[in-house]
């Protein structure tokens, strides 16, 4: 069942185990199949559907850094033993600092970084603890306030995709495997250092909002109300139901939605400023993206559950 760009084993991650070509093509399937607007707003109500239930999530995982942040701890700590010696502030600013060396560039500064670990320590996210071998070094643990909304993430998502391509299992018994979401976000995070590869390296503009406070609840607010009409591609302005919804900064979304104008993804078409008319470039490439999304989202899930199952023997 391991998905056709998935070249070698991902738990030992080479370059070259991403194929990307393989990777488009699948997307590009999916995207043309019929009614494919119909799973961007199934996909798009879903992942809205998991941050509306968990305040933690909404906290946790609201923009790019912070995704990075989670992927990034969870693979550290998933790997302790073995490859890595466990999560530190020295080895996630590493991780972050090697994508320089990508497309995507980095993700977030040093000082950045620093106040996102002190936060997550303050908040019970992140636990320290004295290394086995050495108790004056302190090694930082998940806590279940940052796995759980992290899970619940990842369940939402399998939730999305499981109606439309094939998985190794229901969403909520891949979710329910132990070390399911360190595997498969450790194979995210493989897959940047080796192949230098990002979800969103050929979405200039997604990528952009992700990197903005919640920049995705309001993407998937564009693509759960994107529809075409007559010539062209219209979708909600997101700023009064997210705050609503997901006690989102009003004036926070219209920024976003203010910068993507400028950028002249969207604008507005009527008067009230109710409704947005996406440029033909971006409306594709929300939905190339969902596609993108859920290709890669299975694959991983998919490699994820055999070796874990291969483990347990």
């Amino acid at each position: 069942m391991q998905a056709a760009w998935i070249k070698h084993p991902p738990h030992l991650w080479q370059p070259g185990t991403l194929d990307r070509q393989a990777l488009a093509l699948q997307a590009a399937q999916l995207q043309a199949q019929p009614d494919f607007t119909g799973v961007c707003h199934q996909f798009a109500t879903q992942l809205q559907a998991a941050y509306q239930n968990s305040w933690a999530l909404n906290r946790v995982m609201r923009e790019h850094a912070r995704f990075a942040l989670v992927a990034f701890v969870m693979y550290l700590h998933h790997q302790a033993g073995r490859s890595e010696p466990g999560v530190t502030y020295s080895r996630v600013v590493q991780l972050f600092a090697a994508g320089q060396q990508a497309q995507v560039g980095a993700l977030a500064t040093p000082t950045r970084i620093k106040a996102m670990l002190s936060l997550a320590v303050l908040t019970g996210q992140l636990q320290r603890v004295p290394a086995s071998g050495d108790r004056r070094v302190k090694l930082l643990v998940p806590t279940d306030k940052m796995i759980a909304p992290s899970l619940q993430w990842l369940r939402g998502v399998l939730q999305a995709i499981a109606p439309v391509l094939p998985l190794a299992d229901t969403p909520q018994r891949l979710a329910a495997l132990p070390g399911f979401l360190g595997e498969v976000l450790s194979y995210q995070v493989l897959a940047y250092l080796h192949d230098q590869f990002t979800l969103h390296e050929s979405f200039a503009g997604i990528q952009r909002i992700m990197r903005r406070e919640n920049g995705y609840v309001t993407l998937m607010e564009i693509v759960r109300t994107m529809h075409p009409s007559g010539d062209q591609w219209l979708a909600a302005a997101p700023s009064v139901s997210l705050a609503e919804r997901f006690q989102s900064s009003r004036g926070t979304v219209r920024n976003i939605v203010q910068e993507a104008m400028q950028e002249g993804w969207l604008h507005t078409s009527d008067r009230g400023g109710h409704t947005l008319a996406l440029s033909p470039a971006f409306a594709s490439d929300c939905q190339r993206w969902v596609a993108y999304e859920m290709v890669w989202m299975a694959g991983l899930a998919n490699a994820a559950a055999q070796r874990l199952s291969a483990l347990r023997g």
